[in-house]
């Protein structure tokens, strides 16, 4: 039995409207569980909740797609500045045996393909221990951000990916032409 007819009526106003239980009880002052006993079992609610399911769903998928329109945006603009960036730094840099070495390590065994791991499949500790330095020296990392056992791999580093990438497609220009 319903204690307050007033807000009873107005609960329900506002369910058959599609409120949530949770808005209703805000609204109208009463608890989410009162809002729930009056409507849980009537057929009205069940369609309701139902609907707003739907339209949670329709709604997270647009939420979804702007969020990752607004990273791949992001993503872009950065690698871009990557790609700028390491085009200046390979003239600096061109004329270290370590940087060269270091290109030439991943040239011979590295994973050129994924676009955000930087994998040497290579288990000799005497390559990485090069490569670990060369890491260290042009692309900033930290050795604990490296890890190498039984391979070096470092995941989730595009930008520093994508550097690398653009060093090792200047590479050949200074093999060609000294």
């Amino acid at each position: 039995m319903v204690q307050n007819k007033e807000k009873y009526l107005k609960a329900k106003e506002f369910r058959q409207r599609g409120f949530t239980y949770s808005e209703i009880s805000k609204i109208v002052g009463i608890s989410k569980a009162t809002v729930s006993n009056w409507f849980g079992k009537q057929s009205f609610s069940k369609k309701v909740r139902k609907d707003n399911e739907l339209k949670a769903r329709r709604d997270n998928v647009k939420r979804v797609s702007l969020v990752n329109k607004a990273r791949n945006a992001e993503r872009s603009s950065r690698y871009k500045e990557a790609i700028k960036s390491a085009e200046t730094e390979f003239k600096h840099f061109k004329a270290s045996p370590l940087f060269l070495t270091g290109l030439a390590i991943y040239i011979a065994d590295g994973d050129l393909i994924h676009p955000t791991q930087i994998r040497l499949p290579n288990q000799r500790t005497s390559i990485h221990k090069i490569f670990k330095r060369f890491l260290n020296e042009f692309l900033g990392m930290e050795r604990t951000e490296i890890y190498s056992k039984p391979h070096l791999t470092i995941v989730n580093e595009a930008v520093a990916k994508k550097k690398l990438l653009v060093w090792i497609d200047r590479l050949p220009r200074i093999v060609l032409n000294g």
